[in-house]
């Protein structure tokens, strides 16, 4: 009788510890989870902003580059805007286009102050910031505070209607120490856009090849993209051949830093010997979207079908190297909305 005594009252403080184990388990469980980033989310940019003082001139300009598919808005109203942390009604007069599935939005403020004036008076025109669409109102507050978790704050945030519903959109603080890039974090309820008659843009406005900022310094801006959960960049030094610079040789060299995390590489240029394109981008506006790449099939057709239009050359220059040769040339269309077009031509190395 006594052995078995013990052994219940053994069994009893066993059974009384796993079921302290398991309410331990279950108020764990209970508590609202930490904010994580969900990679996903970020493979695709939907849209990109770009933010001029005068729309109509920077559209006409390139509408003639061969950027057809171009919709102009006119001024439209979004009452429901928060600006660092007051509300502010703006006006805005906005243009929309597309290249190959990615809308690109030309906004020109016209009443209100916003992040929109706030970037033209620093900057000038140029791309204000790249958009990710997120899946629902839910899924985009859970990233907004995955990112607050990170001491990455909202700097503007608004709502819109649109036909399927309230559309969101929440501009994340990351230009400051990100090398000059706002994130967007959008739900636009109308996303995929369906049902558009869309004209096809010219030659070679097809696909973005890839987004290209410049930098003062690409390892602290690596060091902040994986510190907030994008990954560190892959850095290499860059000095091309056959170098070309406002139509004479040129000597210039620099650090790229590489993302392809996503379906469209971002490369991050700092200038480490000039004269070169980047200097004089910084000079004028600072850091930030310096370049959209697109792929071309013959370089020197290229270059004189713009020509054609009026547009030179500012630098060029080639490679050959890990296993493919190519070369680029950067299109002077900065003085037109704070853009450069570069132009690419890659192949594999010839035996």
């Amino acid at each position: 009788m006594v052995c078995k005594d013990v052994i219940r009252t053994f069994i009893a403080g066993l059974l009384c510890l796993l079921a302290g184990f398991v309410m331990l388990g279950s108020t764990t469980a209970g508590q609202t989870p930490r904010p994580t980033l969900d990679p996903s989310l970020y493979t695709h940019v939907v849209q990109v902003g770009w933010v001029v003082k005068d729309l109509d001139s920077v559209v006409d300009y390139w509408q003639m580059l061969g950027l057809s598919n171009i919709r102009r808005a006119g001024v439209m109203d979004f009452p429901d805007v928060t600006y660092r942390g007051k509300k502010t009604p703006l006006k805005m007069k906005m243009a929309f286009g597309d290249i190959g599935g990615i809308q690109v939005e030309w906004i020109q403020p016209v009443e209100g102050h916003s992040v929109y004036n706030e970037f033209l008076s620093a900057h000038g025109d140029g791309v204000h910031h790249l958009a990710y669409q997120m899946p629902s109102p839910a899924v985009m507050e859970q990233q907004i505070q995955y990112f607050k978790s990170r001491g990455v704050g909202v700097v503007q945030s608004g709502t819109w209607k649109g036909k399927k519903g309230e559309g969101r959109f929440a501009y994340l603080d990351t230009a400051p120490e990100g090398g000059g890039l706002t994130l967007e974090l959008m739900y636009n309820p109308d996303w995929p856009r369906g049902g558009e008659t869309a004209r096809a843009n010219e030659y070679p406005f097809d696909k973005i090849n890839h987004f290209g900022f410049v930098v003062p310094d690409v390892r602290k801006v690596s060091a902040y993209w994986q510190q907030i959960g994008f990954g560190s960049l892959q850095i290499v030094h860059n000095v091309s051949v056959d170098r070309i610079y406002r139509g004479k040789p040129g000597k210039f060299e620099m650090d790229l830093g590489w993302n392809r995390s996503g379906d469209l590489p971002f490369e991050w240029v700092q200038s480490t010997v000039g004269p070169n394109d980047y200097i004089e981008y910084r000079k004028e506006h600072g850091e930030g979207l310096h370049h959209l790449g697109f792929t071309v099939k013959d370089m020197d057709a290229a270059i004189a079908h713009f020509r054609a239009k009026g547009v030179t050359v500012s630098m060029s220059g080639a490679w050959d190297t890990n296993g493919s040769e190519g070369r680029f040339a950067y299109l002077d269309t900065d003085p037109h909305g704070g853009v450069t077009v570069e132009l690419i031509w890659n192949q594999p190395r010839s035996k």
